[in-house]
């Protein structure tokens, strides 16, 4: 098709005999389809073909296409049938006449010298039958062709139906990468950022402990009894986070088998004002003989005094009352 044009007489032919390239078939239908014109122009040539085929007017050659690619569908060979069928019917004439005829008629209509008449002229009807068999052929040829122009448009409808869901799913995916993406990002500042909570957590937890540590701290004072020395008394430091103060005090061998109860007071040395008493003392331990007397730290610091006893007294037998039993002297200063 590169000398020729799509409505050139012997391109249309070499395209009825399957001569064209993939290509050129190609842009031939395509044109094929949309014009009117070229429509009309291929379906005369083919009924030509055909006639010439039925009447055996085609040159070897092209007898050969002809057979090899239009007869090879049956619909086709089917038409081939009845155009013979309908020359036979409508042409009374003798065999000798109808041969005479064919030859005058190959001569007259070859396909070269077809190909030289103006389009007008190569629909006119050439032989009797002529007017019965483009009728027929040209009925079952607008069939076909509407068949594949349905076709074809089906086709396309489909594609661009593939196409746009294609572009819509591609367009979801980049949609859904970026929301992916922007997750991730999401989810490595919760990430960071619940590691900060974490490690303030764990600092605030430590703190906390360590302040309730020192908020309820203890100190411990093992204490002599008889002491009255001034520069050597039992000496115990507290501070504003000390919450107790614990007295130790040792009866080895003054317990009787059976254990008893005892009282302890704690008083001021200056003025004898008692700031802590505590009954129903018991051993630290069974069969210990360390009893311990815990006072609140306040009440020391509340006195503002420095110098302290602690009286530990036995219940007595009837359990009415406390016997004197020790009297310890100790120090208290807040730092």
């Amino acid at each position: 098709m590169a000398q020729q044009t799509i409505g050139d007489d012997q391109t249309i032919i070499r395209y009825l005999l399957n001569e064209l390239s993939e290509g050129e078939q190609a842009r031939f239908e395509e044109t094929y389809l949309r014009d009117e014109s070229l429509f009309e122009q291929v379906q005369a040539l083919e009924e030509e073909l055909i006639e010439d085929y039925v009447k055996g007017g085609l040159s070897g050659h092209e007898r050969l296409r002809f057979e090899r690619h239009y007869l090879a569908s049956d619909q086709r060979r089917a038409r081939i049938q009845t155009a013979r069928e309908l020359l036979r019917v409508c042409s009374p004439k003798s065999s000798t006449q109808t041969a005479a005829d064919d030859r005058i008629g190959s001569k007259l209509f070859s396909p070269r010298s077809r190909l030289r008449l103006p389009a007008k002229q190569r629909l006119a009807p050439v032989f009797g039958v002529a007017a019965a068999l483009l009728l027929l052929l040209g009925t079952g040829l607008s069939i076909e062709l509407l068949r594949l122009r349905r076709h074809l448009a089906t086709v396309s409808e489909e594609r661009a139906a593939i196409e746009r869901r294609a572009k819509e799913s591609e367009r979801r995916l980049v949609h859904e990468r970026e929301l992916l993406a922007e997750e991730r990002k999401q989810s490595v500042a919760l990430r960071e950022k619940l590691e900060n909570l974490n490690s303030q957590l764990n600092r605030l937890e430590q703190e906390r402990a360590r302040s309730e540590a020192s908020k309820n701290q203890i100190v411990f004072l093992a204490l002599t009894s008889g002491v009255r020395n001034i520069n050597n008394l039992d000496r115990a430091v507290i501070s504003a986070h000390t919450s107790f103060v614990e007295l130790r005090v040792e009866l080895e061998g003054r317990e009787a088998t059976t254990p008893r109860s005892y009282r302890a007071i704690v008083k001021t040395v200056e003025g004898d004002k008692e700031i802590w008493t505590q009954e129903g003392i018991k051993p630290r331990r069974r069969k210990s003989a360390q009893y311990v007397v815990r006072v609140p730290a306040d009440r020391f610091k509340a006195t503002g005094a420095q110098d302290f006893t602690l009286t530990l007294g036995v219940q007595t037998v009837g359990g009415k009352d406390y016997e004197e039993l020790e009297i310890y002297y100790f120090q208290v200063t807040v730092r």
